[in-house]
């Protein structure tokens, strides 16, 4: 610990004590001094005073103003090179809080105020720690001309002062030598125990050990309330984070006394996971007060001392400070009695000015005159021959070029001040004005610009200033207004409204100077006025100008003689009263209505009628008249119906039809014809007349008619559904019938003859077996004979006879195959629900068909691929189910007769499969042309054909449908991809349900 301290002897402290009575004398002396006295220090100590002290210091008028600022002072409060003299602290700085405000005026009041620690927020979080003095200095000896700001960052010192504090506490902790209280905390269970606690608790904390032993909390009641808190944070942290435990607070004994108090310890956990606090309680009282002394005694060592050197470089640093800040050069220049020129000070503001460096200039002078313009050579000296001779500020303007060859201007402006020896010092700066040069050219080119508009413009354009007292005066007009009024622009300068209008006339222009003026903003208007004993009417806006404080000072008007649209207007109006007493006797609504300005222009006293709104209530709603009135599904028609005049002809009528709300709230029907009415000088269409008339009634009736032709529709379409039924009804009986009678009637005959072919073989047979015996025995035969053998060819008959015979039994067996595939789909005896074998009736259905499945000449053979799965027997209505098959094979077959399939097999695909325990599918496609999907959905829709007239009747898939679905409960699909393909899927359920007609 000792290693951080210093040590000085009596002497020296009394000495250093000494000098800083002195320094304190010297600044309050300062601080009454009045700056422009002749006491004063000279620009090298101020420029010293400024740049070296290691304190941030601040000179402020009564204002709070900046008068002077060091570099230090910028670089502590983050400033930079921001521009801040003779701007407010308050401006620089907005969130000063109110009590720095408070001494600021203290100070200001001739209060002196210090303070040797403070802590302040920057913006970023952190915290800093100040040293600050403010002392008031006065102008005379009376008056106080502001305050002076000393303030020192002392942060680095007091986190030194902190970390010493924290060292002093663990070299404590370590020497066990030290008095203090050795104690062992444990958490068991969240409840803290005292496993053990020294003697010393009792000088520490005016307790007994046991006592504190049995009840912890004997000990925690005398922790000082302020320091309560803290404590439990320190333990908390410590035990959460498993780091060392360092806590310094104050104890209050009970006999009243206050000690200061140290507790450090490292936790630990034990087997059991226990947190264990092991450690010392140490009585720090007098350590502290101790610290307190030695803390405030380096202080002032530190004050000292900075206070001492600060006072050799206040004043120069001061003055760099400002030179390096400035913007431009800030020089010296001296003239000799001789004609020898030099700049014994130049700024480092040269090198961003000129291109050059401070020494450079000090050794050259003439690198200065050398870069100016030649054209502004001579007004240079003779402005500075001026000066010289007169003592007047120097000042003037000119242009040079930098060695880096950029074009500039640049401003002198500089003090000058003779010398002992005759020769002339000047004391000034250089500034970089391009920009502002360049600002002043565009303003030029700009206010020509602008006069040309001025001047050039066909309207009248007038000006007038609002005086202080709240009146009027014209500041002038243009050209246009000369020519109106004959009154030159020199002439109407400085008049008021009634010198050009008259008393009446100009109060009424008064009073809308006064409107504008007091809305603040600009305003139109129309106004009458006699001009040249002409009556005139204009358009007039007036344009508020405001100055720098927000105060208007001057109007800038606009005008435009509308005198002949008014007297249009006029006249127009005459034409309308003409025209309104006409269309007032027509029963229909007659108006003209603006498409720009969404208006109605004119309307006839028939819309009182119609919707019973007078015209000043169309008027009051022109502007919402499509969201007002208009019902919400005719509102867009409507405005279709305003567009489509963008293309139409002039004499071209377009109708619509639309609702408008009456006054009752109920809807009115209108008819409209429009017609063009107006069109722009560009041919856009501006308004149309239009004649609306009130269908009302007629439209009520065709409402009704629609209602009863809707029930009509749906009437025809129940009976539609009823014939569909009968003729399904009526064609499957006589289809089963004339199915089964055909294959009875056939049956018997076919039985008979199937029948006797066996025997008439045989008969045959011996017939021929009797002719060849007649032929061995008897080879010579009657001519008669032989002639007839050879006319009837009886080897040809013996030979053929037996294949017809063959023939014969084939084509019966084929018959009755025929027959029984009949019976089997016409199942006129399984009309109610049966087991079967759907299978069958599949390939019955193809028998049928066989025929159709055969080649033809403009088509190849149709091949069928049965693809069948293992079901079992399934109830259903086979007949239907076989009508079903027929109508969606017949369908497939029509489409693969119809389909060009280039090098491509003709076929249909049957799979049947079971879904699941319920339900079975049987899928036929095609590999035709397909199906357009926009008609798919009309498939099933009864009287439904694509086929040509006279080869289906639209019926089938209907049928097939009420079949599937109906009686079936199942379900009818359709999948169709052009130029692939059709497939149909059937869905029916294993089992069935009867369904009751």
């Amino acid at each position: 610990m000792t290693s951080d301290l210093i040590t000085v002897n009596k002497s020296t402290y009394d000495s250093l004590q000494k000098e800083l009575v002195e320094l304190r004398q010297a600044v309050e002396s300062l601080t009454h001094t009045q700056f422009s006295t002749p006491v004063k220090y000279n620009h090298e100590q101020m420029n010293l005073f400024m740049e070296y002290t290691p304190a941030a210091i601040a000179i402020f008028d009564c204002q709070m103003n900046y008068v002077l600022a060091s570099r230090r002072w910028r670089e502590d409060y983050g400033l930079g090179d921001k521009e801040i003299i003779g701007h407010s602290h308050y401006e620089i700085f907005p969130d000063v809080p109110q009590h720095w405000r408070e001494i600021h005026q203290r100070c200001l009041a001739g209060a002196f105020e210090q303070c040797e620690e403070d802590s302040f927020s920057r913006v970023d979080g952190t915290i800093e720690w100040v040293k600050w003095e403010i002392h008031p200095w006065y102008q005379d000896a009376n008056k106080i001309g502001g305050i002076i700001i000393f303030t020192e960052v002392i942060t680095t010192r007091k986190q030194a002062e902190i970390a010493l504090a924290n060292s002093e506490r663990r070299l404590r902790d370590i020497a066990t030598n030290l008095p203090g209280a050795i104690f062992q905390f444990t958490n068991r269970n969240g409840v803290w125990i005292v496993d053990f606690i020294s003697d010393f608790i009792w000088e520490l904390a005016g307790i007994r050990a046991n006592e504190m032993m049995q009840n912890l909390n004997s000990f925690i009641t005398l922790i000082h309330p302020e320091d309560f808190n803290n404590y439990v944070v320190s333990v908390f942290e410590a035990t959460e984070n498993s780091t060392p435990w360092h806590y310094e607070g104050r104890l209050i004994k009970p006999n009243g006394e206050i000690r200061w108090w140290q507790g450090d310890s490292t936790p630990t956990k034990n087997e059991q996971g226990e947190i264990i606090f092991c450690g010392v309680l140490l009585d720090i009282t007098a350590s502290h007060q101790a610290e307190e002394a030695l803390k405030k005694l380096n202080e002032e060592l530190e004050a000292k001392v900075e206070e001492r050197t600060a006072a050799l470089r206040q004043s120069e640093a001061r003055l760099q400070r400002l030179a390096d800040n400035v913007p431009g050069m800030m020089h010296e220049f001296r003239l000799s009695p001789d004609g020898e020129m030099s700049f014994p000070y130049v700024s480092s503001g040269c090198r961003e000015l000129l291109g050059l460096e401070p020494e450079q200039i000090q050794k050259d002078e003439s690198l200065i005159f050398s870069s100016a313009h030649p054209d502004d050579i001579n007004n240079i000296r003779a402005i500075m021959l001026q000066s010289a001779q007169t003592l007047e500020n120097y000042q003037t303007e000119w242009r040079i070029t930098t060695p880096s060859n950029h074009k500039k201007w640049v401003k002198a402006i500089a003090k000058p001040e003779r010398q002992t020896d005759n020769g002339i010092l000047w004391y000034g700066c250089l500034f970089d004005i391009t920009e502002l040069k360049q600002a002043e050219e565009k303003l030029q080119e700009q206010k020509k610009f602008l006069h040309s508009i001025y001047e050039g413009i066909s309207q009248v354009i007038f000006v007038v200033d609002v005086l202080d007292n709240g009146d009027y005066c014209f500041a002038g007009w243009n050209s246009t207004g000369e020519k109106l009024s004959g009154i030159s622009p020199a002439e109407i300068a400085g008049k008021k409204p009634e010198y050009l209008h008259g008393e009446v006339e100009g109060a009424a222009v008064r009073q809308r100077y006064k409107t504008c003026v007091e809305s603040g903003t600009s305003i139109s208007y129309e106004e009458f006025l006699m001009i040249k004993n002409e009556e005139t009417w204009w358009m007039t806006t007036l344009n508020p100008l405001k100055d720098s404080d927000g105060r208007i000072y001057r109007l800038v008007g606009t005008t435009l003689n509308i005198t002949e649209r008014k007297q249009a207007e006029e006249a127009l109006q005459a034409s309308q009263h003409f025209i309104q007493r006409i269309t007032d006797s027509s029963p229909n609504l007659l108006y003209i209505f603006d498409l720009e300005e969404q208006r109605n222009v004119y309307t006839n006293q028939a819309i009182s009628d119609f919707l019973g709104y007078s015209n000043q209530e169309i008027v009051q709603i022109d502007a919402n008249l499509i969201s007002s009135i208009t019902h919400p599904e005719d509102r867009e028609k409507v405005i279709e119906h305003w567009q489509r005049f963008i293309n139409a002809e002039d004499g071209e009528i377009l109708e619509i039809e639309y609702r408008m709300k009456q006054v009752n709230g109920e809807w009115c029907w209108l008819y409209s014809r429009d017609t063009i009415f107006h069109r722009q000088s560009n041919g856009q269409v501006k308004q149309i007349l239009g004649v609306a008339t009130n269908i009302t009634e007629r439209k009520k009736a065709e409402i009704m008619l629609q209602q009863q032709t809707q029930n009509l529709e749906k009437t025809l379409l129940d009976l539609k559904k009823t014939q569909i039924k009968l003729i399904h009804s009526e064609k499957m009986s006589s289809l089963g019938n004339m199915v089964a009678g055909i294959a009875h009637e056939i049956n018997n005959p076919v039985n008979f003859i199937h029948g006797n072919i066996s025997p008439a073989s045989e008969y045959v047979q011996d017939l021929l077996s009797l002719v060849e015996l007649y032929q061995k025995y008897f080879p010579e035969v009657p001519e008669e004979i032989e002639e007839k053998i050879e006319n009837i060819e009886l080897e040809f008959i013996k030979a053929d006879v037996i294949k017809l015979l063959n023939s014969m039994s084939v084509g019966t067996e084929r018959i009755r195959e025929i027959v029984l595939a009949l019976r089997n789909f016409s199942r006129l005896d399984e009309s109610e629900i049966k087991a079967v074998n759907i299978h069958e009736g599949i390939d019955s259905t193809l028998m049928i068909l066989q025929n159709r499945l055969k080649s033809k000449p403009n088509y190849s053979e149709i091949d069928v691929i049965k693809n069948y799965g293992d079901l079992p027997l399934i109830q259903c209505y086979p007949g239907q189910l076989n009508q079903v098959f027929m109508n969606i094979l017949s369908n497939a077959i029509d489409a693969l007769e119809n389909a060009d399939l280039v090098n491509k097999k003709r076929e249909i695909n049957i799979i049947t499969e079971q879904i699941n325990n319920y339900r079975l599918a049987i899928r036929i496609f095609d590999n035709g042309l397909g199906i357009p999907a926009e008609i798919i959905h009309k498939l099933f829709d009864p009287f439904f054909t694509t086929k040509e007239v006279g080869k289906g009747t639209g019926l089938g898939l209907s049928i097939s449908y009420q079949i599937i679905v109906d009686r079936h409960q199942g379900n009818l699909s359709c999948y169709s991809t052009l130029g692939k393909g059709t497939e149909f899927v059937i869905e029916i359920p294993m089992t069935q349900t009867p369904v009751h007609k």
